[in-house]
């Protein structure tokens, strides 16, 4: 199990400041990805502006917990982003 990352504790602060719409995306997704019948890729997409980024965020936070409970021992993201001010808000705990 990977150590010195509270992961659990990290995903409840990150779900806990999505809206209700975004956390029921982040859900829908990591049900999708690691539920049964898996899928690799999954397209979130909607208007400018509705928290896209947050998923995202949720999605890692969420994922990496699910990761650290299974064993996972290493775990590496890659996280694209156009927007280096957005994507130094997504990586700040």
């Amino acid at each position: 199990m990977t150590t010195g990352i509270d992961a659990a504790g990290i995903e409840a602060k990150v779900l806990s400041g999505l809206k209700h719409f975004q956390r029921r995306t982040v859900d829908h997704v990591f049900r999708r990805m690691y539920g049964p019948d898996p899928v690799t890729k999954f397209l979130v997409a909607d208007e400018v502006g509705l928290g896209k980024t947050l998923v995202a965020r949720g999605l890692i936070a969420k994922a990496v917990t699910h990761l650290q409970a299974t064993g996972t021992r290493r775990i590496d993201i890659v996280y694209i982003c156009s927007n280096a001010a957005i994507a130094r808000r997504t990586s700040a705990g």
